[in-house]
């Protein structure tokens, strides 16, 4: 697991098929995710599974374009190791260790960051 000044950041989803979304909904604790693959819907339970299935959420994201990724995170130890890039960097938010700043990739050509405070 990644961690950022000792706390973990993640974000972990469930994925399978819609036909697999009733196990999801035996098991889901609420806020949990599950991203089903074949029909490139999300969904978020609204309950936690017990006697009863979890309730879900379904999230409607439109069309899905396949060869969209989802953001990755990096961690540099210089600013300077990644800065320069302008050429669409397979991550898309970095932490530089020794700015101790986020920084996010607006996906054409620039770099923003976002102080610690």
């Amino acid at each position: 697991m990644n961690k950022l000044h000792h706390k973990d950041f993640s974000i972990a989803f469930k994925t399978g098929t819609d036909a697999n979304k009733s196990k999801f909904k035996k098991e889901a604790v609420q806020g949990e995710m599950y991203f089903a693959t074949d029909s490139k819907q999300l969904y978020v339970a609204e309950t936690t599974a017990g006697t009863i299935d979890a309730t879900l959420a379904q999230f409607n994201l439109g069309i899905f374009d396949s060869s969209l990724a989802f953001p990755t995170i990096q961690v540099f130890d210089t600013e300077s190791e990644f800065i320069t890039q302008t050429d669409a960097p397979n991550y898309t938010i970095v932490h530089a260790k020794d700015t101790d700043r986020l920084y996010v990739w607006d996906g054409t050509d620039k770099w923003y960051y976002y102080n610690n405070d």
